[in-house]
């Protein structure tokens, strides 16, 4: 009976020693990687303006797959059937397609300059992120509030942006490396 208790008491440690190997794991990994991409987005709205359009519009895929990801997870936790989550997930996205898109058609009807369509795709983009949190995940709910966040940073802050952010961002994953080292 001791033997047993022993046994499990090494694989908890073996656990522990593996997930402090990386500490970016499953959706806190798909959050990192879509928050780095949002960023990307800004500069590619920023510096080739004609290619944001095309950026957003392939942002929305890779963030509904992201929200699959964790809402499917979260899904197979709580036994819902996965054919309704991919039904709500694929409206929920398409939608916000179609949103990013009109943004983009305002842009070239002359209506909104090529900076402010950036802008609102990624305020789109950040709503249609958050309410996928609201459904879905908590997770997506702080990416898209960091995704606002991101935006008034971007319009209140434009030629300071790229000076800022990237030591928010280096403290942030000090932060995250910290904190995951600590016993």
């Amino acid at each position: 009976m001791s033997t047993d208790v022993v046994v499990h008491s090494t694989q908890e440690l073996q656990d522990k020693k593996t997930k402090r190997s990386f500490p970016l794991s499953g959706g806190k990994l798909v959050l990192a990687f879509l928050v780095l991409l949002s960023i990307g987005g800004i500069a590619v709205t920023n510096i080739a303006r004609d290619y944001g359009l095309y950026y957003w519009l392939s942002m929305v895929p890779l963030f509904a797959l992201g929200s699959l990801f964790e809402g499917w997870s979260n899904a197979r936790k709580e036994g819902i059937p996965a054919i309704r989550i991919l039904g709500i997930q694929l409206s929920h996205w398409l939608a916000s397609a179609v949103a990013v898109s009109l943004v983009y058609y305002l842009e070239a009807s002359g209506r909104i300059s090529r900076e402010t369509a950036g802008l609102m795709a990624l305020s789109t983009l950040a709503l249609a992120t958050f309410l996928s949190g609201v459904y879905f995940s908590w997770r997506f709910c702080v990416l898209g509030v960091i995704l606002g966040f991101t935006v008034v940073a971007a319009a209140f802050v434009e030629e300071y942006f790229w000076i800022v952010i990237p030591p928010i961002l280096l403290i942030g994953a000090v932060v995250l490396l910290w904190k995951r080292r600590r016993p």
